[in-house]
């Protein structure tokens, strides 16, 4: 076999940006006539048939367990709590024996949190190169996610940042090769670590996309596709706060749709809609001509940012939003400050011409830069260097 990738999440049943981030590598790599294997993780309600791939794969049952268990389990085995799940003993039986059965000659491991078998593939196949996909920069997330933290739960927080923060560093200066998934994460982690790093993007299912039009739905209709967890709960709350009233005010029937898992209890806001997870995001993105990001934490690629345009909506963003991609605020998208000062917000709002353009070079940036063709040269030209 010519790759094994070992990750968290399943891309086989994609269900957040994180799996379609993994879905994109397994693609890029099958793309190039590879033979592939994929390792990964499942937590007990996937539907593996999502997304059929042509390689073999080894399902591997992750622990179980509440917040309190996995900190003491984190304790006492030196294991960031977050990821303690993945180390199970029957995960590090299974892990060798999978790779022993495959014998590949590249090992990527699809994201730090499963950077503690890389001890594990140099005692049995010490021939083999391992290759660090990141898709973040751990460090900086985990200092913020600390910063945020308040109340008794900021120790067991605390530990569990420490913890990832020290596997991060130890998976970088022990791997062979290191892709990151913008330039700007690569750079960073040059920066934080001192070890060479280079990029690797993704690609968006554009067919998923390609029947929707520009001016398809509301024209004052604005949707956001993601999973709201902890970071980016609190970026809504300050956006309902601060920024949408500044919506309705140009228009009181601006509406928002929000869908994907959220976490803890809805926020309140006018004109809001929570529509959970969803079966298909093109159905979400059919429901207005706008799209929000409004996103503050820095690093990582934006899904959501790519898959907003990809649909063809008029995409309105904070700067983190669209950190790492090469993209113009009025060209590509509208910057969010500057889009809800414009005089010609209610215009905006009411005439589907004023955006369009926009909307229409945002779609040909991500057909451009993110296609399945795009990215599986990308990764050839990665491939070819180790």
């Amino acid at each position: 076999m010519d790759i094994a990738l070992i990750s968290p999440v399943s891309p086989f049943d994609p269900r957040d940006g994180h799996g379609l981030a993994v879905l994109s590598d397994v693609r890029a790599i099958s793309d190039n006539r590879l033979s592939l294997g994929v390792i990964t993780f499942t937590y007990g309600d996937e539907d593996h048939n999502t997304v059929e791939l042509d390689c073999p794969s080894k399902l591997i049952r992750a622990r179980q367990g509440g917040g309190v268990s996995r900190l003491l389990r984190g304790l006492l085995r030196g294991l960031p709590p977050s990821a303690e799940r993945l180390y199970a003993d029957w995960a590090y039986r299974e892990v060798r024996e999978t790779l022993h059965a495959w014998m590949p000659r590249i090992i990527i491991i699809d994201d730090a949190s499963v950077a503690g078998y890389i001890p594990l593939i140099r005692d049995i196949l010490p021939q083999s190169k391992v290759v660090l996909r990141s898709h973040n920069v751990m460090q900086d997330v985990r200092t913020e996610q600390l910063r945020r933290s308040k109340g008794p739960t900021r120790h067991a927080i605390r530990f569990d940042c420490e913890k990832y923060i020290e596997f991060e560093r130890k998976a970088v200066e022990t791997c062979d090769h290191h892709w990151a998934i913008t330039p700007a994460d690569a750079a960073r982690m040059t920066e934080l670590y001192q070890r060479p790093a280079s990029c690797l993007t993704v690609s968006v299912p554009l067919e998923k996309y390609e029947l929707l039009r520009t001016d398809q739905g509301l024209s004052n209709g604005f949707v956001h596709v993601g999973t709201l967890d902890f970071r980016r709960r609190s970026d809504l709350s300050s956006f309902l706060n601060a920024r949408w009233p500044r919506v309705l005010d140009a228009d009181p029937g601006a509406t928002l749709t929000l869908a994907g898992t959220l976490r803890g209890s809805a926020i309140p806001a006018r004109n809001v809609t929570y529509s959970g997870r969803v079966a298909s995001d093109a159905d979400v993105y059919r429901l207005g001509r706008f799209a929000f990001n409004f996103q503050s934490s820095t690093g990582g690629v934006k899904l959501k940012t790519l898959t907003s345009l990809a649909a063809g909506r008029t995409l309105v963003s904070t700067a983190e939003g669209v950190e790492g991609l090469a993209l113009e605020s009025m060209r590509h998208f509208w910057d969010i400050d500057t889009f809800l000062a414009s005089r010609q917000l209610k215009e905006m709002l009411e005439d589907i011409r004023a955006t369009q353009p926009i909307a229409d070079a945002g779609r040909q940036y991500v057909t451009a830069n993110h296609s399945r063709a795009s990215l599986a040269r990308q990764c050839s030209k990665l491939l070819e260097a180790i």
